[in-house]
């Protein structure tokens, strides 16, 4: 997948490949990422340290050559081209929400590029007149293409930056809408939630109450399930995991302030189910 940097930040969340494994780490390369002029890809370490929160006995029980694994980037060293990089600083979540974020790029990016040679470019030609803009604009590319799938035309011509004709706007419109499905995030988690007081089933009765009258961003829904005193399942459906943690908090948050001073309230367990 195309990228503007040879290098990625502190703190980002990348797919490599193991490439070589040691005793006491492991060499990756970033699949996105181009490194020093010379470099097929940036390359990267993750020593022993960093794999698990659990003493390692045996790397090679852990990860393997040929292994794509999401890291967090620890320190980028751009003078000698090399990274420090963590796998036990990724959560499952973020594992699961990063991989799926990369493997639908990678689809994409075929697709652009089938387009750009329909449309006699390269790839990096229609990047430069108009995938960066996007990206740009909306901060992602699959979030650009269902946001103009969502938003309509207007949501592709109004972007600042666009290099490329009416006439291509208007295809690349097309192949948005004949191929991009709207992805959602389904969130499951558990609330134990005890009232003390003697109106105690009209607090809890309330605190639901509050929470469904939350301002929800678009596209997030949200149900509950009664699975036994004092356990209550929600289900928050979103676009995207960030907006669906997002929106978490302010759930959790709001059964508190209406709850919490009487009785408690516990988030208990946090899943990513599913990603479309």
């Amino acid at each position: 997948m195309l990228n503007r940097n040879p290098f990625p930040e502190p703190g980002e969340l990348v797919v490599c490949r193991v490439t070589n494994v040691q005793r006491g780490y492991v060499q990756v390369e970033l699949e996105d990422y181009a490194g020093l002029p010379h470099e097929e890809r940036a390359q990267g370490m993750v020593h022993i340290s960093e794999l698990s929160n659990r003493w390692v006995k045996n790397i090679n029980s852990i990860v393997s050559i040929g292994q794509r694994l999401v890291l967090q980037v620890i320190r980028v060293n751009k003078d000698r081209g090399y990274l420090d990089l963590s796998l036990r600083r990724v959560n499952k979540i973020q594992r699961t929400t990063v991989m799926n974020q990369w493997r639908y790029a990678i689809k994409l990016e075929g697709l652009l590029n089938f387009f750009a040679e329909q449309h006699g470019m390269t790839l990096s030609d229609l990047y430069e007149k108009a995938i960066w803009a996007l990206i740009d604009q909306y901060g992602e590319i699959r979030n650009a293409f269902e946001t103009i799938k969502e938003d309509g035309f207007e949501a592709l011509i109004n972007t600042p930056g666009l290099d490329i004709s009416e006439d291509l706007q208007k295809e690349l419109y097309k192949l948005i809408i004949e191929n991009i499905t709207i992805s959602k995030v389904n969130l499951q988690v558990e609330f134990d939630i005890r009232s003390f007081e003697g109106n105690g089933i009209e607090v809890i009765k309330e605190g639901f109450a509050a929470v469904k009258r939350l301002r929800k961003p678009k596209g997030v829904e949200i149900s509950f399930a009664y699975i036994g005193a004092p356990i209550y399942r929600m289900n928050l459906e979103a676009k995207d995991y960030h907006t669906a943690e997002k929106f978490l908090e302010k759930v959790h948050k709001k059964f508190e302030e209406t709850i919490g001073h009487a009785g408690s309230v516990k988030l208990l367990r946090e899943d990513l189910s599913n990603e479309q």
